[in-house]
């Protein structure tokens, strides 16, 4: 029954927040070699989603250094690092 409840309060913010335009924000993981970190909801959005956060966070543009994707299809997240 916990975990019903989880799971629904889960969904139901998640929804929330796409619902409002509000999307996860970019980590820096090691600012001297601007090494960034986001995540995307992978139930309700797409690897755009994460390239558009990486483009706002690098005016010189990116380069990917890892992508994960969830295999239950909930989350998704990637490293990149800003060009200079």
């Amino acid at each position: 029954m916990k975990l019903l409840m989880f799971s629904l309060i889960f969904v139901l913010s998640g929804c929330d927040n796409l619902m409002h335009g509000r999307q996860g924000s970019v980590v820096v993981k090691d600012a001297s070699q601007q090494i960034m970190y986001t995540t995307c909801n992978a139930a309700a959005e797409d690897w755009s989603t994460c390239h558009s956060k990486a483009m706002k966070a690098c005016p010189n543009n990116y380069i990917v250094l890892e992508k994960n994707d969830d295999p239950k299809r909930i989350f998704r997240n990637m490293t990149f690092q800003c060009k200079k």
